[in-house]
């Protein structure tokens, strides 16, 4: 457990409220659903035209298919066995088991994500997928359940202190995230070296083939805590972007959306959302973080 620090603080959600009345008697969840290879009578039919009906379709065949990703703790990881793990695969779970049906978890890359949902491989994506007005014209979104900003970790001794310092400088970053795009905009004149995963990140920072690595705040935190050497990086000025985390769905279904919709707002009036939080970022988690997150729910 490391102390709240004001790196740490600097990568919180924007937010407009704290959240207050975790239960802490909550169990964790223990029960994982092995990723399976998808068969042909799956993926026959998934055209993105062809998904209007993804609600009555999802619970005909009982079986929720949920893209993650596999390297982007403390939201989706695997644990030592090889099972999905993380506050986006919780998530996951409670949106099948309010649908009354089994997830089953797909592991999906950044670069490849949206793209595996309009050819309908998956029937959602819940993988840190930031909302952005380009993905909007590819695929439909839940309202935010989750927003971090994009930050940078460097080596302890480097002399960048923030998005300001990268000119001419190269800037490790996962293709087909919204962090290229962003980098580019508050930093023109650096050199984004674009990467497939987190790990290969990190490897080109800490080999010195990259001078900086740039994502979500909390994933590089993550990276940070999980390496041998915890003073080897350190986490450079303030975020920079505003990142809201949701859920994505084929485009044009609109009674599937409203009904996710309604799922994540009874998770965050019933308190689950915060018992989540908790487990993963709050104070049972080595981020020790409090949530100034206020999901944006519609009344009734």
């Amino acid at each position: 457990m490391i102390n709240r620090d004001r790196q740490i603080r600097n990568m919180a959600f924007l937010a407009l409220l704290a959240l207050c009345g975790c239960d802490k008697g909550h169990p964790p969840e223990t029960v994982v659903v092995q990723e399976q290879p998808l068969q042909p009578s799956q993926t026959a039919h998934e055209t993105s035209a062809a998904r209007t009906g993804a609600l009555e379709r999802i619970q005909a065949a009982k079986v929720l298919r949920i893209g993650v990703k596999s390297d982007t703790p403390p939201f989706c990881f695997q644990d030592k066995d090889g099972n999905p793990q993380g506050f986006d695969v919780d998530l996951g779970f409670r949106l099948a088991r309010a649908l009354n049906v089994q997830p089953l978890f797909i592991t999906v890359t950044a670069a490849e994500r949206i793209d595996r949902l309009a050819h309908g491989d998956v029937d959602v994506i819940i993988a840190t997928l930031t909302a952005t007005r380009r993905r909007a014209h590819e695929i439909d979104f839940s309202i935010p359940y989750f927003q971090d900003q994009q930050g940078l970790l460097v080596k302890t001794g480097s002399a960048i202190q923030s998005y300001r310092d990268l000119a001419h400088k190269r800037v490790a970053s996962i293709a087909g995230s919204t962090s290229i795009d962003n980098i580019k905009v508050v930093s023109p004149d650096c050199e984004v070296v674009a990467v497939k995963t987190l790990a290969e990140g990190i490897e080109k920072l800490r080999s010195g083939d990259a001078d900086a690595m740039t994502e979500d705040g909390l994933q590089l935190q993550a990276l940070r805590l999980e390496d041998a050497n915890l003073q080897q990086f350190r986490m450079a000025g303030e975020g920079f972007s505003v990142e809201p985390y949701v859920i994505g769905m084929a485009r044009n279904d609109a009674e599937f959306r409203v009904r996710v919709d309604e799922i994540l707002t009874d998770l965050w009036n019933s308190g689950t959302w915060t018992r989540l939080f908790n487990k993963w970022l709050g104070a049972q988690s080595p981020y020790n973080l409090e949530a100034h997150f206020q999901m944006p729910v519609l009344p009734p």
